[in-house]
């Protein structure tokens, strides 16, 4: 019985307000990833060449998939559709 509760993940939920800022993300120097853990947006700065930002940036793409969504920005107003087929399209 404790094996099983052990292996059960917990749902997390996301933060429904960053991934519409995230969606709305027009500055091409960004791009905007879902931690799946947290449920929370990380905004990374892609121009950041600092060894904190590459870490960072290698630790997304080592997730990439499992723990980390990229969020594709360019859309000026995402309403609650918005958001709802992004997270569909993701499979969340």
């Amino acid at each position: 019985m404790d094996t099983l509760l052990s292996a059960k993940k917990v749902a997390v939920s996301y933060n429904l307000e960053q991934i519409r800022t995230a969606l709305a993300e027009v500055n091409p120097s960004y791009s905007n990833y879902l931690d799946m853990d947290t449920g929370l947006v990380l905004r990374i700065n892609d121009t950041d060449t600092s060894a904190d930002s590459e870490e960072l940036r290698n630790q997304i793409m080592e997730g990439y998939g499992d723990r980390y969504r990229y969020i594709p920005g360019g859309n000026p107003a995402p309403d609650d559709e918005a958001i709802k087929t992004w997270l569909e399209a993701e499979g969340l």
